[in-house]
């Protein structure tokens, strides 16, 4: 049903932006911060207490199932990406899982040239966690995909080839092709580079979100629950956002372009204020979570995005910036 209610909040701050290279953080800020009432899915899998195999009736490359064990609700975010079992996943829609349950989630496969499992005991079998979220710009394409199947065929589906056809595109352009066509060989590759973003970007008191900004354009905004939620994901983000920021990079140089783009700290909070304004005033629909809770969608010919709320309570948004014709800034259509 559509919602004249954004559940964007209304009481952040804009922090002061931190630049490296090509990649830019400002921080989204929040002296309102509750103690977290859940597990996310680093703290659940540490102490066993949640279990992600493929589905008990057989293997699908669209659905995988989740187990939660403990006694709290789990909270799974979009774009979080699952490694082994038959093939690499990534999460469609963020999940509020409630606890002592087991629930089909829906994914997408992220690793095309693979449908088998490397290990026979079960315990190796089953699926483990990224150090990171999938790229930025992936996730754009495909938060915006569910969002047109969501009210189509009110199911959290992307376009799974799709997917395949631009991790294709981006392991050519990065050269980090890999036999099962994995993307976890991009991120193997640019580890290096990728590290040095990690040591200028940090948490800081009262952050619950992030505008990432490439080449001084804003690509994606990330806003949690609390200040520790955020505190645990940012590194994951960075190394997806920097992937974005060093295929951008390498694009430039191939088309024989100056290698950086200058942009001041003004420049992102202005950019950032832009962003922010119009995902406030977007077009909104809500829909029914997949497990609990209620789930937002964000549209207009300039962004997509979503939200997960429980309750009244904000647990995770996400949004990313379109060109006018509907495909994620930065996106070379060329290639």
């Amino acid at each position: 049903m559509n919602s004249t209610i954004s559940p964007f909040p209304s009481q952040l701050q804009i922090g002061a932006p931190t630049i490296c290279d090509n990649l830019a953080i400002v921080p989204l800020l929040n002296k309102t911060n509750p103690t977290p009432t859940y597990l996310t899915l680093d703290e659940g899998l540490s102490k066993s207490l949640f279990y992600v195999e493929e589905l008990d009736e057989g293997a699908s490359v669209n659905d995988i199932l989740f187990r939660n064990q403990s006694d709290r609700f789990a909270l799974l975010f979009e774009g979080e990406e699952f490694l082994g079992a038959m093939q690499n996943r990534i999460l469609n829609v963020s999940i509020f899982v409630t606890p002592k349950t087991k629930q089909k989630i829906p994914v997408s496969c992220v690793e095309a040239g693979r449908w088998h499992h490397r290990h026979q005991d079960r315990e190796k079998s089953r699926f483990r966690a990224a150090n990171r979220m999938h790229y930025a710009r992936g996730r754009a394409m495909e938060n915006e995909a569910v969002s047109m199947n969501l009210a189509s065929m009110q199911e959290f589906r992307s376009d799974q080839s799709g997917v395949w056809e631009d991790i294709r595109l981006k392991s050519s352009r990065t050269n980090a092709e890999s036999p099962s066509s994995a993307s976890d060989a991009m991120y193997e590759s640019s580890e290096s580079r990728t590290n040095e973003f990690l040591k200028s970007f940090t948490h800081e008191p009262n952050h619950v979100g992030s505008v990432f900004l490439i080449d001084g354009a804003v690509s994606g905004l990330e806003i949690f629950a609390t200040e520790s939620t955020h505190k645990r994901m940012l590194q994951k983000l960075v190394r997806s956002y920097a992937l974005d920021a060093i295929d951008s990079s390498i694009s430039r140089e191939t088309e024989a372009k100056e290698t950086s783009r200058k942009f001041s700290k003004q420049h992102c909070v202005d950019a950032t204020r832009e962003f922010t304004k119009r995902l406030r005033s977007s077009w909104t629909k809500r829909f029914d979570g997949v497990c609990v809770g209620e789930n937002y969608r964000f549209k207009d010919n300039h962004l997509t995005g979503g939200a997960l709320v429980h309750e009244d309570q904000l647990l995770h948004l996400c949004a990313f910036s379109l060109n006018g014709n509907g495909s994620p800034v930065g996106t070379d259509t060329s290639h």
